[in-house]
């Protein structure tokens, strides 16, 4: 800057020289030798941008021979260019960090799409299956609108009805139960009417204990009576016999007297005897009695009541004996009637199975027609397992792996869905079940199967199209968080 300012300072200063005198030769030649040989051009451009004017000549004069300003205009015009450097050079890092943004932004998706393992082709697709008949019958089915249903909607009911199915065990089984209920009732009340019998029986032989036990109480009261009088008759008959003894001894009595009182001595001794010995016979028959044992020489050790009780009670057992095997019967032909019953209605109706979330794709049969068991009724999507159906180059194939994980992206939605191979089929194909088959994919002749973890609706939207990523990094993640681990495509850069 100083340099320039007496640039500027040397212009004005030569030109109000020349103004004012004429310089020497001597001056002028020294002139030229000490100032270097400048150049139009930049004359031309300062003499334009500095125009030379008092104004202009003073400026200089007064930045030139003032102390302090030079140094202080030096600083300033530093000052200026560095920040004005340092502007320019935070404005150049704000753009390119911008435009680093804006290529990462719009650059990686693309970039990120050309370098994954992808599909060329790939379709949502279901496994149809063959509804076929249970039994043989008529088909009973709702109109085609209520056969189609959803993930949410309630599977159609569709059952088969036969009216010829054979009922005749479960008839027979019926009619055996009725004979044995008859033959239950029968034995009951026959039961009942023995008890009754055996009751008053039983009451009759209680009258006649009882009364036997007075009789034979009375009896011991006679007898007793009759011991107590003999054994008085004894004691005067003992009595007489000592004074004819003593009086015999004396002479005052006859000897026929004194046979006549030993014989009537014998007399009341022995009926004193023989009234003992009937008392005790009396209170055994009395003891026999009283333990339900008759003693006597007329009948046995029964009466006929106590006799036609023992009958009652045996017929009795007999009745109850036959009462509990009918019940037994009863409650074993119920327990066949209710295994026949379910047997038969199986055989006479059935509602056939349909998957949780479908479509019917095909009915092969309508409304009231006649079907023979395993007779093909229709064919449904089963949209409870969705799959996804694609195709890929040799390239990619070579890399796949049966349980490498994949994420379907369809073209009209902007959402994901993860799955799984399960199968690689290469050139052969896919199994023929398959609602769209695989080998209509036409631009590559590998085919891959995908088991979709969870489509919701979607997995019903058969023929949808989109596209398959192999090797999904966001459900790798999310098993490796979870502690699971999951297979990697071949020669990928996570083996290794």
């Amino acid at each position: 800057m100083p340099s320039s300012n007496l640039r500027y300072a040397e212009g004005p200063r030569s030109a109000a020289g020349a103004s004012t005198a004429t310089p020497s030769p001597t001056s002028t030649r020294r002139a030229e030798v000490a100032k270097p040989v400048a150049d139009p051009r930049v004359e031309e451009t300062q003499a334009k941008q500095h125009p030379v004017g008092a104004r202009s000549v003073q400026t200089i004069l007064e930045r030139s021979f003032l102390p302090g300003v030079e140094d202080g205009a030096a600083d300033e015009a530093s000052s200026a260019k560095k920040r004005l450097v340092n502007a320019v050079t935070a404005r150049r890092f704000a753009k390119i960090a911008l435009g680093i943004g804006l290529v990462i932004a719009f650059g990686w998706a693309p970039l990120r799409a050309m370098l994954a393992t992808t599909s060329v082709e790939a379709i949502v697709n279901a496994r149809i299956e063959t509804i076929r008949a249970p039994i043989e019958g008529i088909v009973q089915a709702p109109g085609e609108k209520a056969a189609n249903w959803s993930a949410t909607a309630a599977p159609p009911k569709l059952i088969i009805t036969n009216p010829y199915a054979d009922r005749s065990r479960l008839d027979e089984l019926r009619r055996d139960l009725n004979a044995l209920e008859s033959q239950e009732e029968t034995l009951g009340r026959q039961s009942q009417l023995a008890q009754t019998a055996l009751d008053a029986i039983g009451l009759q032989a209680e009258k006649y204990r009882a009364g036997r036990l007075k009789l034979i109480d009375a009896r011991l009261a006679r007898q007793t009576a009759d011991l107590q009088a003999a054994n008085a008759k004894t004691a005067e008959t003992a009595a007489s016999k000592r004074r004819s003894d003593h009086l015999q001894q004396t002479g005052f009595i006859s000897g026929a007297e004194s046979d006549r009182v030993q014989y009537e001595w014998n007399a009341a001794t022995s009926a004193e005897a023989a009234a003992q010995k009937r008392l005790e016979e009396t209170k055994v028959e009395h003891d026999a009695v009283a333990d339900g044992v008759f003693i006597g020489d007329s009948y046995n050790d029964a009466p006929s009541s106590i006799q036609r009780e023992t009958e009652l009670k045996m017929k009795k057992g007999e009745l109850d004996a036959q009462l509990v095997a009918v019940r037994s019967q009863v409650t074993h032909i119920a327990d066949q009637i209710s295994e026949e019953e379910a047997r038969y209605r199986l055989r006479s109706e059935a509602t056939v199975a349909l998957p949780l979330k479908g479509r019917v794709w095909e009915m092969l049969v309508g409304p009231g027609e006649f079907v023979n068991k395993g007779q093909d009724l229709l064919r449904v999507l089963d949209c409870s397992n969705p799959i996804v159906s694609a195709n890929v180059d040799e390239r990619v194939y070579n890399r796949l792996e049966v349980g490498s994980p994949a994420t379907f992206r369809p073209l009209e939605d902007g959402r994901t869905y993860h799955g799984t191979i399960i199968n690689l089929t290469g050139t052969a194909g896919a199994p023929a079940n398959f609602a769209i088959p695989p080998i209509n994919l036409r631009k590559s002749p590998f085919y891959v199967t995908i088991a979709m973890d969870d489509m919701g609706d979607a997995g019903c939207s058969i023929g949808r199209t989109g596209t398959v990523i192999f090797g999904d990094s966001n459900a790798d993640s999310a098993h490796a968080a979870s502690g699971e681990t999951r297979p990697h495509l071949k020669g990928s850069n996570s083996e290794g």
